[in-house]
């Protein structure tokens, strides 16, 4: 950047040495987002900034608002390792939730939670976001889970991402959980989406980069203009991580049942073994249009598994479920993962269609809170 004879450089945000280090191909890691309610109104209610004075932030961290908190894993060569870590978080929260005498749980809005009553955390970079977005970024009460699959080259980390965001549709549609804003029955299976991703730019869908020298022309420029101060600031679906070296899986409505957490992990990782695959034998495949995504995409927020995804090839529709049932069984092709509770999954109802269910017996969106919760401790 240039003004008159005064020349202003820049350290670029991204690593020189990005995804060309020594970590393990197809290691794991993740980070769950869950928020705290009070026992008496069911409404979100901060106490995440006290959890964090008494706990290590190498195992948990703030996110934006006082009634949310982030639980991170270590990294894992199979998707075990993480759902155990992110159940031992969840054990430790449960503890402070009670001595707080709050309700912990989490899903991907909270169904009665009212964003004007928040309190965004005193941290620079959630303030200076306050400040650059105002009331987009106050609104946002949003709660999901976010998947790492560690990759090794810059080419092949660019055909990761690429390839990847086809399956955003299919990776939403499992994990749909928030039918409820405000109070109201939104008419989506996921209004975390509608919510976050349609109306945060650099969130959602991202376009196809085909070169890594596309994606840092992309950084340079959002970070000269100074639309970015840090990678974080770039929010899509699917992201390269290349401070970690990780291909990041943004996708996904946080999930209260534990066990359904472990079946998006082990998606995550038999969709990339799959893709890793294709790489290395040099069977590369066509980059769907974003626009063709975005119609699948549509269908997995407004109907979940309930709905049809539409056959890049084809042009034909078939069942959602059918479309999960189909990737799955592709996937394990390339994929030795125990894929146990994914596939259990395949057959459940999804965690929205339970909220929807519970809400519908009881005519009461507090006790589909209270209910919500309880599936988030459970198994303790």
């Amino acid at each position: 950047m240039t003004t008159g004879n005064t020349k202003q450089t820049f350290e670029t945000l991204i690593p020189e040495d990005a995804f060309e280090r020594d970590t393990a191909e197809g290691t794991l890691g993740a980070e769950e987002e869950l928020w705290l309610s009070d026992p008496e109104t069911a409404k979100l209610a901060g106490g995440a900034q006290k959890i964090l004075a008494a706990e290590s932030d190498k195992e948990f961290s703030g996110e934006l608002i006082d009634c949310e908190i982030e639980a991170n894993t270590g990294v894992h060569k199979e998707p075990s390792g993480v759902a155990n870590d992110l159940m031992e978080r969840r054990e430790i929260l449960l503890g402070h939730a009670d001595k707080l005498d709050r309700l912990l749980g989490t899903s991907g809005t909270h169904p009665i939670g009212d964003w004007r009553e928040q309190e965004i955390i005193d941290k620079p970079h959630y303030q200076r976001l306050k400040d650059k977005l105002g009331w987009l970024i106050r609104r946002n009460n949003t709660f999901s889970l976010h998947v790492h699959y560690a990759v090794n080259g810059k080419e092949k980390s660019v055909y990761m991402f690429d390839r990847l965001r086809e399956y955003v549709p299919h990776m939403l549609a499992l994990s749909v959980n928030s039918p409820f804003w405000q109070g109201e029955h939104t008419d989506m299976q996921s209004s975390r989406v509608l919510i976050f991703s349609r109306s945060m730019h650099r969130a959602g869908m991202p376009e196809p980069m085909a070169t890594w020298e596309n994606y840092e022309k992309y950084v340079d420029f959002a970070q000269k203009s100074e639309a970015i101060h840090a990678l974080s600031e770039i929010w899509w679906d699917v992201r390269p991580h290349p401070g970690l070296g990780t291909m990041e899986i943004r996708a996904f409505d946080s999930q209260a049942d534990p066990r359904r957490t472990a079946g998006l992990v082990e998606m995550t990782a038999a969709v990339c073994d799959m893709i890793s695959a294709e790489y290395e034998a040099d069977e590369r495949l066509p980059i769907r249009p974003t626009r063709e995504i975005e119609e699948n995409k549509w269908s997995a927020q407004r109907n979940g598994m309930l709905g049809h995804l539409t056959n890049h090839e084809t042009h034909e529709t078939i069942p959602t479920r059918q479309a999960l049932e189909n990737l799955v069984e592709e996937a394990k092709l390339s994929s030795k993962r125990n894929l146990s509770n994914l596939e259990a999954m395949l057959g459940e109802k999804t965690e929205s269609e339970r909220q929807l269910e519970v809400w519908r017996e009881t005519g009461s969106l507090a006790e589909v809170v209270r209910e919500i919760s309880g599936r988030t401790g459970s198994g303790f």
